[in-house]
């Protein structure tokens, strides 16, 4: 009973708030959500998220230029190492600030860090340090304001940062003779962005305002000259005049160029600019404006490239890709944002996705696993790929919140119940709604169960405690099941049999033929009831915590799992109880039978998640769905540092700007469909409002505050610390294979990529030690083994075609079931090109064998058919001379001669 279950991506969001970058090769975008990273790779389309579990929202982000790490600044001002190989956090910095902007310097060496008003550059990459790559080289204070922007020249020897202060300031990372401070201030808003332009000290500066500024810079790259700066510059030219040295030429910045850039927002001075980004290479200017507007001119001539409007929410954040092709744009912040990467050449979409605006109230796996449907308060169903991440369709025909889903046992239609009162099965392959079962009386649907067979449709009502049961091939309610006298929490159907609890204390078990219950009573409110796969046990959980298991056919009862310690929920902050009383209110809310009947999973009202061993009735194992402490119910009790008196002070906005720092979640009027802007603002709390289980029993999935959460047993920590030894050599191979060990020469020769050492690692072992090499291989090394089958020359030209085809046989019996959603589809497609070649190749060779043999065949038949004629004609002729001569053969002997 394997329950490792760990975190392997989040459905149902794309993207928060903060900065998203993009991956050195381009093609992959890195968005923050909430505490965690999500990796969009739109070469393969496919998105994966990234646990590196910070405590509170990330912000700003920032990538090295070998793409090989990842800075990540939080809200509170904690700057976490991510490795982007091994997708591990590797070491956390506390700037004790917050970071408004961070950087990384062209070479590598250095990192420019804003901490509110001060900017710090840190060297890293020391050897001599391993404990704390960072090494503070100098601290600026250049403002009295937050830093919001920073960048480097191409040379790493200037920075230049902005801020609210509206003044733009280069500095140098070393001390320069010609350089100390140099501000520029001509700007009319605070700065949004400040970069050099390519192979220069010549700058361009955006504002909030719209203002943008060329700057030509009196220096070129190399002419900075090491040494103190001198303040006195008589002093300076007396002491040059004396020894003969030629002055020492200060730099200076001269304005050439200034352009309105809201004359292209078509919105006039009334917006303003939230974010913009230079891309060198092709020298356009992406500007982002609060009214979702997005324009790109060309610098220096300011010449509109484009315009574009993408929602109407503000846009947050822009990034470029290296080749200058792709430009990622975040909109929005929370729930309602939204992520889009544009090509700006073709005018399309490459990549466009967006969440519910409004909390998952419900998620269902299809039979196949392939797909999750979920259902949020928004009044939207959206179908998500699990092996891809991505929504493929979306369904918003209803007009209120959608409280359930479920899925038909074919797959092909997909049912969801609102609190509009209907019930409206979607079609996947024409993508329409096709059907709508409407109650006789108007009233809210709060749930929702199908039969195996996809005949009959249940819901139950939130008002009139009705269970009303549809036909669903010719959409006509055939029944309405009465008698509970509370609200209906849950129903389940298996085979004929329909179990609904309700919150009038009471089970009641409905046989769909005469419409009978029998009825029982517990001691609590029901939460939920579920039938076990084999529908021979009754999983019910109350209000007090306890899960109840009933056998179906009698009601009896079988055992109970308490599970009120292992809720353990935290102290809300609008809580004014203390926290061991504020439990008492709180339980799990959801349970769900694993495929195979014998594990529960279970989560509600708190930040905890449980497995529990049907059997045993055991707790199994528990999980924490998020550390984010950005929202409110993670922390177990106050920090009682916070308490004034007037109160807790996180319960207290001071803030005066329109963009709020904490991330606070707007709280709309009621009948609100749009905007509503109104100053109710709050964090949002931590609950589980659903647990969903694959069909395969390999994966579940968590709808919490935070998104869907999936769990799985497929993955694989690419973490490996034998890559970090720097002593991986050739000659370490050559050892390996002497001593036998194939599997260490093997990880060793991949690690040094070369493919004449995979060759001779490979053609080194025997057939039967093939299957054990490659069960001593980690994931990570017999996935870079497939991609060099498929990206070298060798595995297409070698004459040892069953050789190579053993070893891919083994690769795939072994890490197939981890390869399958983990492996590119170009390198499966390439495996797929070269065993469909060889199968030509042999299938060719052995056509002609074929022939050849059939043709050798066919030339020792006819050559016997021809022996046999001479052998009757010889035979016909000495007859004919025995009858003219009267005479007979002597013996049989003479007769063998006579043929011969």
């Amino acid at each position: 009973m394997n329950v490792n279950f760990k975190l392997s991506n989040y459905i149902g969001t794309v993207y928060r708030d903060g900065q998203v970058v993009f991956s050195r090769d381009g093609f992959s975008v890195i968005s923050p959500i909430g505490n965690k990273l999500s990796v969009f790779d739109l070469k393969n389309n496919v998105a994966k998220t990234l646990d590196i579990d910070c405590k509170f929202n990330i912000k700003q982000l920032t990538i090295s230029p070998s793409g090989q790490h990842l800075l990540a600044a939080d809200e509170r001002g904690d700057v976490h190492v991510v490795h982007m190989v091994s997708e591990t956090k590797v070491y956390t910095f506390r700037a004790n600030k917050t970071v408004g902007a961070l950087s990384f310097a062209p070479n590598a060496t250095r990192v420019a860090i804003c901490r509110d008003e001060d900017l710090q550059i840190h060297e890293m990459g020391r050897v001599r340090d391993f404990t704390s790559p960072f090494i503070l080289s100098r601290t600026y204070k250049l403002s009295k304001d937050q830093l919001n922007t920073v960048d480097w020249s191409d040379d790493s020897r200037l920075i230049v940062a902005g801020g609210d202060d509206r003044v733009v300031r280069v500095v140098g990372s070393k001390d320069y003779k010609n350089l100390f401070i140099h501000p520029l201030a001509s700007h009319k808003g605070r700065i949004v962005n400040c970069q050099f332009l390519k192979q220069s000290y010549d700058m361009i500066s955006v504002c909030k305002r719209g203002l943008a500024n060329v700057w030509t810079c009196n220096l070129r790259p190399g002419e900075l000259q090491r040494g103190v700066w001198k303040k006195d510059e008589d002093d300076d030219s007396e002491n040059a005049t004396q020894t003969g040295h030629k002055k020492t030429e200060k730099i200076f910045f001269e304005k050439t160029k200034k352009y309105w850039l809201t004359q292209s927002s078509g919105s006039g001075t009334t917006v303003d600019v939230t974010a913009a980004q230079y891309q060198a290479t092709t020298k356009i200017l992406a500007t982002a404006f609060n009214n979702g507007v997005i324009v790109l001119h060309e610098v220096p001539s300011f010449a509109l490239i484009h315009n574009l409007q993408i929602s109407e929410m503000s846009i947050q954040t822009v990034a470029w890709n290296c080749s200058g092709d792709w430009l990622a744009i975040g909109c929005g912040k929370g729930s309602t944002a939204q992520l889009v990467v544009w090509e700006w050449q073709s005018e399309s979409y490459v990549m466009k996705q967006q969440g519910h605006s409004l909390r998952i109230t419900s998620a269902e796996y299809s039979p196949d696993g392939a797909l999750v449907a979920t259902g949020a308060e928004d009044g939207k169903v959206k179908i998500w790929n699990t092996r891809s991440s991505f929504c493929t369709v979306t369904f918003s025909e209803h007009t209120s919140g959608v409280t359930a889903v479920k899925w038909i046992q074919s797959g092909r239609a997909i049912l969801s119940a609102s609190l509009d009162g209907t019930v409206r099965a979607h079609d996947l392959k024409r993508y329409r709604n096709f059907r709508t079962l409407v109650c006789p009386e108007p009233t809210q649907l709060a749930t929702l169960a199908v039969d195996k067979a996809g005949d009959l449709v249940i819901a139950g009502a939130k008002e009139v405690f009705n269970i009303y049961i549809w036909s669903f091939e010719t959409g006509h309610l055939l029944d309405i099941l009465t008698g509970h006298e509370s609200l209906i929490s849950s129903i389940d159907i298996h085979a004929n049999m329909i179990v609904s609890g309700s919150w009038d204390r009471t089970i009641k078990l409905w046989t769909i033929a005469d419409s009978q219950a029998e009825t029982v009573e517990v001691s609590h409110e029901v939460v939920d009831v579920k039938f076990s796969p084999a529908g021979d046990v009754i999983a019910v959980l109350t209000s007090d915590g306890v899960i109840t298991f009933f056998e179906a056919k009698e009601m009896l009862n079988l055992g109970t799992i308490d599970t009120k310690l292992d809720t353990d929920p935290s102290r809300g902050s609008h809580d004014t109880i203390t926290r061991k009383s504020a439990a008492k209110t709180k339980t799990f809310t959801r349970i769900r039978f694993s495929p195979d009947g014998s594990l529960l999973l279970a989560g509600g009202e708190s930040n905890n998640f449980c497995i529990y061993s049907v059997p045993e009735r055991l707790i199994l194992k528990k999980w924490r769905i998020t550390e984010n402490r950005s929202l409110d119910g993670v922390v177990l009790d106050f920090n009682r540092r916070n308490f004034t008196e007037f109160g807790n002070m996180q319960l207290i906005d001071d803030s005066d700007d329109e963009e709020e720092p904490n991330n606070k979640m707007a709280i709309k009027l009621p009948g609100t469909k749009n905007f509503d802007l109104g100053e109710r603002r709050s964090r949002p709390e931590v609950n589980i409002y659903e647990v969903a289980y694959c069909p395969t029993g390999r994966r579940f999935a968590v709808c919490s505050t935070e998104g869907v959460a999936v769990y799985s047993l497929d993955t694989v920590s690419t973490f490996d610390p034998f890559q970090l030894d720097s002593q991986t050599n050739h000659g370490i191979v050559r050892k390996a294979l002497n001593n036998n060990d194939y599997s260490t020469a093997l990880m060793a020769s991949l690690r040094l990529n070369s493919s004449q050492l995979v060759t001779e690692s490979l053609e080194a072992a025997s057939i039967s030690q093939i299957p054990l090499i490659v069960q001593s291989l980690p994931l990570v090394y017999a996935e870079r083994l497939l991609k060099w089958m498929v990206e070298g020359n060798e595995m297409s030209s070698t004459q040892h075609v069953h050789f190579y085809m053993l070893w891919l046989r083994a690769i795939l019996q072994h890490h197939g079931m981890h390869l399958k959603g983990r492996t590119d589809v170009a390198t499966l497609t390439g495996i797929q090109q070269i065993m469909s070649q060889h199968q030509h190749h042999v299938t060719k060779l052995s056509n002609q064998n074929k022939f050849s043999l059939n043709w050798i065949v066919n030339i020792r038949k006819s050559m016997k058919s021809v022996k046999k004629e001479c052998m009757d004609t010889s035979t016909s002729f000495d007859d004919e001379q025995n009858e003219t001569s009267g005479s007979e053969p002597e013996s049989d002997s003479d007769l063998e001669v006579m043929s011969d």
